[in-house]
């Protein structure tokens, strides 16, 4: 099943190559390269010409002292949430970049955090809003058959860089760790994870449902697989045959092949599990669309970045008022949560539920009228599959009129009975 190599090197040649560059090629062109979205590499090569006695400019370093900066902030971020969640676990990021070398940096954009259970993801949460993170998003999503969870949950918070020339920083907290697909549920991989380098190696090659793979994903690669013990290359190749990543998968390999490397795993009989994949992708992105509700969904989620125009717009309307949100949500659509509450309302109050309701402590699904509220230990959403009316946001913001008793989805299992998403607006 493997194959041990020597391995790729966090080195400046192994970077230059990445970015196509050669040892001669002017300085500021290869950093103005590196820094390009394709990439992501310009913590990284700055870090090697440091710590190869290089001198940088003034910007140079100060640029490399922001990355620095950015690290150690999300690696504080992390302590206190372990602290809150023991059982949370980070993907990519962080767990990646202990591959690096000693002082060889990895870019630090954002921290993904899955949370096995609700109560972590509250648990995670609720710290955040407690020292100042601003709850960007929220996301209630159906669970598939053997998930340990459901529903599916995701909320992400962000809070502005010390440096304005930084982006934000973003924390991503989700019950599940493929969410990229907004048109489906979300993908939980092995429970408990057995290798978090493996939920990390298979999540990485799930980029590609979202985005062209970086040439870092490739890099990363290499370092996750020369790290992965037999137990761990089981749970990637399992993982990877539950998610249908096959054809994903062959793509990141010739990637790195063209690159003249060979990873230290290669998995057998993946051509044939590529074409697999496929026909079922095929068959399934046919049977969803057959669905008369799940299409319109489909067209209402168009309007929650702004597309879609007027078509969007009917869609929304339509699914809102009749099949409604619980019924999208069995169909296994999505909804984005908008917020009922007052933004900066402490985490402990939730002022528009009634008086005499206890605090939320657990995820709750109310039917206010024809809506779905969501109630939780952050205050309540109104649940949506596209873009929200005000009038539907004062309608819920009404008593609930018949609570779920079963907060779970319909049809999969609620263990606790307690999305890159956009909130809904």
């Amino acid at each position: 099943m493997t194959e041990v190599t020597t391995g790729t090197a966090v080195t400046t040649d192994t970077v230059l190559a990445l970015l196509e560059a050669g040892p001669r090629s002017a300085r500021d062109t290869v950093l103005r390269t590196a820094r390009d979205g394709r990439h992501k590499l310009a913590a990284t090569l700055l870090s090697l010409w440091a710590a190869g006695g290089e001198e940088l400019t003034d910007d140079q370093t100060a640029e490399l002292r922001l990355a620095q900066e950015r690290i150690e902030r999300y690696q504080q971020v992390w302590e206190r949430l372990q602290e809150h969640a023991p059982d949370a676990f980070l993907l990519k990021g962080m767990t990646i970049a202990a591959l690096y070398p000693p002082g060889v940096l990895r870019s630090a954009g954002d921290l993904d955090v899955i949370c096995p259970r609700h109560a972590d993801l509250w648990a995670c949460a609720r710290h955040l809003a407690a020292t100042g993170w601003e709850l960007e998003a929220f996301t209630v999503g159906p669970a598939r058959p053997g998930d340990t969870v459901s529903p599916h949950l995701g909320a992400e918070f962000r809070k502005p860089a010390p440096d304005p020339s930084q982006d934000p920083y973003a924390v991503g907290l989700f019950t599940a760790e493929i969410v990229t697909d907004v048109h489906g549920p979300a993908r939980q991989l092995a429970r408990p994870s057995r290798s978090p380098l493996a939920a990390s190696t298979v999540a990485l090659v799930a980029e590609r449902w979202e985005r062209p793979f970086r040439s870092r994903d490739l890099l990363d690669l290499v370092l996750l697989l020369r790290a992965l013990d037999e137990q761990g290359v089981q749970q990637v190749r399992d993982d990877l045959d539950k998610a249908g990543l096959w054809p994903e998968w062959r793509e990141a390999m010739r990637g790195i092949a063209r690159l003249g490397w060979r990873p230290s795993v290669v998995l057998p009989h993946t051509r044939a599990a590529a074409v697999r994949a496929r026909l079922l992708r095929w068959a399934r992105t046919a049977v969803r669309w057959s669905s008369p509700v799940r299409a319109a969904a489909f067209a209402a989620q168009s309007g929650i970045e702004g597309r879609g125009g007027r078509l969007a717009a009917l869609a929304s309307d339509l699914v809102h008022r009749r099949p409604g949100a619980r019924r999208l949500l069995a169909a296994g659509v999505p909804l984005f949560g908008v917020p009922l509450d007052t933004p900066d309302a402490p985490t402990d109050v939730q002022p528009d539920i009634p008086l005499d309701d206890k605090p939320v402590e657990q995820l709750r699904l109310d039917d206010v009228g024809r809506h779905l509220v969501a109630r939780t230990p952050l205050g309540s959403f109104l649940l949506v599959s596209g873009a929200a009316r005000q009038e539907w946001l004062d309608e819920a913001a009404g008593p609930a009129s018949a609570p779920s008793s079963t907060p779970g989805t319909p049809g999969t299992p609620d263990t606790e009975h307690s999305s890159s998403m956009r909130t809904g607006a």
